[in-house]
Parts: C-alpha cells; sequence; structure tokens
C-alpha cells in the first residue's frame, strides 16, 4: 500500500488520472512532478489543441488549465470540454496569473489557483474539484 494513501485514503489522487495544460515547460514539470508526488498519473500538454487532441484518447479524473496558452486560451477550452457529453462532467481546475477568482468560477471552473504556485495548492485545488462533483472517482480512464 502507498505510504501517502495510508496516511490520508480519503482525498487522495493516488491512482488518479490527470492532464496538465500548461504552456511554460517548467512550470508544465513542476505541475506534474506535484501531482506525481500526491500519487496521480499525470499527463502533460502546451496548448488547448493539443490538450484536445489527447482527449479523443483519453478520459482523466480531473483537467488543470493554465488560462493563458498560445492561440486558444484556457476559457476557450473549458467552453469546449463543457459543450463536450463525453467530457462536461470532469472536474476542470483553473492556474493563472493574469484573472481574478470570480471570473474563474464564474466561466465554470470548478477550482482555482493563483500564480506563482505554493506546492500543495494545485493538489489541493483538484481534490476540491474532484469533491464538486457527483462521483468522487470521478470518470474511468479510457
Amino acid at each position: 500500500m502507498d505510504v501517502r494513501y495510508a496516511l490520508n485514503p480519503v482525498g487522495s489522487l493516488v491512482g488518479r488520472h490527470l492532464l496538465v495544460v500548461e504552456d511554460d515547460k517548467d512550470a508544465r514539470d513542476v505541475f506534474c512532478a506535484m501531482l506525481d508526488y500526491e500519487g496521480a498519473m499525470v499527463l502533460g500538454t502546451s496548448s488547448a489543441e493539443e490538450a484536445l487532441a489527447v482527449l479523443k484518447t483519453v478520459r482523466p479524473h480531473a483537467i488543470i488549465i493554465d488560462i493563458v496558452l498560445p492561440g486558444r486560451d484556457g476559457f476557450w477550452l473549458l467552453e469546449q470540454l463543457r459543450g463536450s457529453q463525453r467530457m462536461r462532467a470532469i472536474p476542470v481546475v483553473a492556474v493563472t496569473a493574469v484573472a481574478g477568482r470570480e471570473e474563474i468560477l464564474d466561466a465554470g471552473f470548478d477550482a482555482y489557483v493563483a500564480k506563482p504556485v505554493r506546492p500543495e495548492g494545485v493538489a489541493d485545488a483538484v481534490l476540491a474539484a474532484l469533491a464538486l462533483r457527483s462521483d468522487p472517482d470521478g470518470p474511468p480512464p479510457e
């Protein structure tokens, strides 16, 4: 049994499949490492378009999206997700230094993390977003 899960079985990210959408490679690597440390299985992409391509074959338990992305932004990606029967129920966390909390939540994101991010900030936001959805285990990966 994983020690992290044994110490915190409720609200654990152990075994969760997560998608991180962040154009800054260093930030993406840090987010992925933070979530991996919490026991999640993490896949990173660098744009909204790349994320949609990945989501054709992968269905994560939650998605973490930077608002400012090259090309289409995080708000556009959220709109695509919420408009998809297959993806609309997946919890989505916004990560940003430019948009306010109220604007993020009003847009339909489930949780919000302000940059610069505290080490536990992303994991806490993902857990909060997962808690808002009716199925606490999230959708099964495909």
